[in-house]
């Protein structure tokens, strides 16, 4: 019994065929496109997280390594840029400074307008910090870390970071203020006196909320005694005593009164 014609196959003419071709090609580019970008997505989700969890177990090492290759593997994730900020943070927990200064700084200027571009910013300031010696040696690093806390401070004054970030840069000055008295100590020990009083001057001006400032106001009027300056002397004799009555400097220095 033949078909009901319903059910029959019709026979298509070549100009059929030739019209669908097209069209089954298209859809099945599509379908294997998208099995494509989700086998992508997926690789690149687990690696990152794979990333995480060596962090996790404190071995920054193999992460930084791991996510170095990251960018060229998976440049078009959406975990991409994630993974740019995490391996700034391997880095920096596995006390590599100079590298997590240069992840922090490419990021900045490759993402300057990113939401969390302030997070890089704290990064490097802190690379900086790490990276800072004692106040008897070269000041450069610290320097370079105030610079940075100040650029996150002036640019993001609201971030969760800034709190953080104006600490630090208060324990800079500090270092700075020292750094600038042993120096200033210097200059007065080996009886370089007006030397030294520029120093300690340059202190007064740029670190008075630091606490090197009590030690400094002594120095100060020792210097000037020594250079027989009395009245300059005296004067940063009752400035020291009236801001720090009960300072050990203070004390020391009434016979400049």
């Amino acid at each position: 019994m033949p078909l009901s014609p319903a059910l029959q196959t019709p026979k298509l003419r070549p100009m059929h065929v030739t019209r669908l071709f097209p069209v089954a090609l298209t859809l099945i580019l599509i379908f294997s496109g998208c099995a494509s970008d989700k086998a992508y997505e997926d690789t690149a989700e687990n690696e990152y997280k794979h990333a995480k969890h060596l962090i996790n177990q404190g071995n920054y090492s193999q992460a930084s390594m791991d996510l170095d290759k990251y960018a060229s593997r998976h440049p078009y994730s959406r975990f991409a840029i994630r993974a740019e900020l995490l391996r700034i943070f391997a880095a920096y927990k596995g006390g590599e400074f100079i590298l997590s200064e240069t992840l922090a700084q490419r990021f900045i200027d490759r993402h300057p307008r990113h939401p969390n571009v302030d997070y890089a910013k704290y990064m490097l300031a802190m690379s900086h910090y790490r990276e800072h010696s004692d106040a008897e040696n070269d000041p450069t690093q610290t320097m370079l870390a105030i610079d940075a806390f100040r650029t996150l401070l002036k640019d993001h004054p609201d971030s969760s970071y800034a709190k953080d970030g104006q600490r630090y840069l208060q324990k800079l000055h500090n270092l700075l203020a020292e750094h600038e008295l042993t120096v200033g100590k210097f200059y007065f020990d080996n009886k370089r006196y007006v030397a030294a009083v520029n120093r300690f001057q340059g202190i007064i001006e740029k670190y008075r909320t630091t606490p090197a400032i009590e030690e400094t106001l002594y120095y100060l009027a020792a210097a000037y005694a020594r250079l027989e300056q009395p009245e300059n002397a005296h004067q940063s004799a009752i400035l020291l005593q009236h801001n720090y009555p009960g300072s050990s400097w203070s004390k020391k220095a009434s016979k400049f009164r």
